[in-house]
């Protein structure tokens, strides 16, 4: 088997009502319709410009899986990583950090990735959820890499 030179990229733009956030922080698998945007990249070529295609997500908090083509959309299992917070040094330590001890200290925090991003800030969330994931297809005996960019906010800011 050999890896086909076929990236396939999608963008997942997905918005939600309050409910429908907290029912997927709940366990409660939701339902909804968003746009996704394929995009064949072949070598240095793509299918740009990419068609925007409306179509159901069937969204849940209950397992981890990566994404899966359904017959009318997909269906996301959302991750659930907390966040990885380094060791924190106290002030005089910190001031005895050069430019790059300082970046490379920043660079170990992760946010968190999981369905407490989808609550109200005032519950300790931001109202959104993006992140990426990366899957490979096998077809007729070869690999193709597909990339998701999944993009979860609030319905209010279609409706503004």
């Amino acid at each position: 088997m050999t890896s086909l030179p076929f990236v396939l990229t999608i963008h997942h733009n997905i918005l939600l009502t309050k409910d429908e956030r907290y029912n997927i922080h709940n366990n409660v698998e939701v339902v909804v319709i968003g746009a996704s945007v394929p995009v064949w990249c072949i070598d240095d070529k793509t299918s740009e410009p990419a068609e925007e295609i409306f179509c159901r997500y069937y969204i849940d908090n209950l397992r981890q899986a990566p994404i899966q083509i359904a017959s009318d959309g997909y269906i996301i299992n959302l991750p659930n990583r907390p966040a990885k917070i380094p060791k924190i040094i106290d002030d005089e330590r910190w001031r005895e950090l050069n430019a790059f001890e300082r970046e490379m200290y920043y660079s170990r925090w992760e946010s968190e990735v999981s369905s407490k991003n989808l609550l109200d800030i005032k519950d300790g969330g931001s109202q959104s959820l993006i992140y990426k994931e990366q899957n490979k297809i096998k077809k007729n005996n070869n690999f193709i890499n597909v990339m998701h960019y999944i993009n979860i906010g609030i319905i209010e800011n279609l409706e503004q």
